[in-house]
């Protein structure tokens, strides 16, 4: 059995929240989308060939992260327009390389 390996010391939570964001090409993917083009989870899920269900959850968790918010609501089934706050992106990522470094 694989032996799980706990980083000592334990990361802070801006690690915790950047391993999460950075940790696959989707969430990279619309975090660069809604960066460029900000708009609906449906927009963004046609210009990178994604489910809407694909989008709708990670978008959920980036949302969570405070890495996208939303700009406009939307009513309904009708989704909301999605933008990238750009200095939490740097945030995450600058807490993350500086623990990556020891530094």
């Amino acid at each position: 059995m694989p032996r799980i390996i706990r980083p000592d010391p334990v990361p802070p939570m801006s690690v915790t929240i950047a391993t999460r964001v950075f940790a696959s090409e989707v969430l990279v993917g619309l975090i660069r989308y809604y960066g460029q083009n900000p708009g609906s989870q449906t927009e963004a899920a046609a210009a990178l060939d994604l489910t809407t269900q694909l989008v709708s959850s990670n978008t959920r968790l980036l949302i969570d992260a405070g890495v996208v918010v939303e700009q406009e609501k939307g009513s309904g089934r009708r989704g909301g327009k999605y933008a990238v706050d750009k200095q939490r992106v740097r945030e995450l990522a600058d807490a993350l390389l500086r623990y990556s470094l020891g530094e």
